[in-house]
């Protein structure tokens, strides 16, 4: 197939993990152009294919953002087929011992990133008829606690990308979240963690429930854990789709715990996952 009859996809956050693999999934196919964005290109070296084309980005940056638009625009004659925002990144601890610099960079990488950038392409999209995906997670629907910054990044994922399905449905532009549980990446190992000394009064009140956390996620690491493709099959399925729904889940762990969430009683549902919450952190 001709590169002009291929369909064109801009995906952020692309050395590692999910963006990786879809990356390696559109390629595969042999139907869409692949314009991959990461801040370390030189880890795609080993990628070779004439519809692979690697830009440099920092999401959280204006000035590269802003390049990365005009290079879509440049490139693909400005219409973009599909935007999937994958970019970003877990900071862990209790919210007492977060600096505010590290509260404030993760909603730039994790939501106003992808809200800027789809902004900014929404003219390339709407020529194309496309598609927004925004890679949320299971933590986009239920808190857990020393997560609470990265919740609440992906709660606003959720709203945002709620919203703008009703807001641009009628200029054929649809958006659509998946909320992936637990899988095989190096999330965990890539976790931020509080930057303050650790001979601060909160580092010492939060202790009991960082060990356990840090216990909790060395057994993780531990485990073969979940095949990670199967978000990057997920997602190449929805950019192929003539109409895509709003949520798509993946993981046996996010569909227990959307049951919890969504099925059950505020009461009981609160009440089960408090108690799961203190299993996790090994509070008795």
């Amino acid at each position: 197939m001709k590169l002009k009859d291929c369909k064109t996809i801009l995906i952020t956050g692309c050395s590692s993990g999910f963006g990786r693999l879809m990356v390696e999934r559109f390629l595969h196919s042999g139907n869409w152009k692949v314009f991959a964005t990461t801040r370390h290109p030189e880890q795609l070296n080993d990628i070779q294919s004439d519809n692979l084309t690697v830009l440099p980005l920092n999401v959280a940056l204006n000035s590269e953002r802003t390049a990365i638009v005009e290079r879509v625009a440049e490139l693909c004659s400005n219409s973009l087929d599909c935007l999937i925002n994958n970019a970003g990144y877990g900071l862990s601890g209790p919210l007492e011992s977060l600096t505010e610099e590290q509260i404030r960079l993760q909603f730039e990488v994790n939501f106003f990133a992808p809200l800027l950038l789809t902004r900014d392409l929404l003219p390339a999209l709407r020529a194309a008829k496309g598609k927004v995906i925004n890679i949320s997670s299971v933590l986009g629907f239920v808190g857990m606690p020393l997560q609470s910054l990265y919740v609440a990044s992906k709660f606003a994922l959720e709203g945002l990308s709620e919203s703008l399905s009703y807001e641009l449905g009628s200029h054929g532009i649809q958006v659509c979240l998946v909320e992936p549980g637990g899988f095989r990446t190096r999330f965990v190992a890539n976790i931020q963690w509080p930057c303050k000394s650790s001979n601060s009064v909160d580092s010492v009140v939060y202790e009991p429930q960082m060990q356990g956390y840090r216990r909790f996620l060395a057994r993780r690491m531990e485990q073969p854990g979940n095949d990670p493709t199967r978000v990057a099959d997920a997602v190449f399925s929805l950019s192929n789709k003539s109409v895509v729904p709003l949520r798509v889940r993946v993981g046996q762990d996010t569909q227990a715990l959307y049951y919890i969430r969504r099925s059950l009683p505020q009461k009981v549902a609160d009440h089960v996952l408090r108690n799961m919450s203190k299993k996790l952190l090994e509070i008795r």
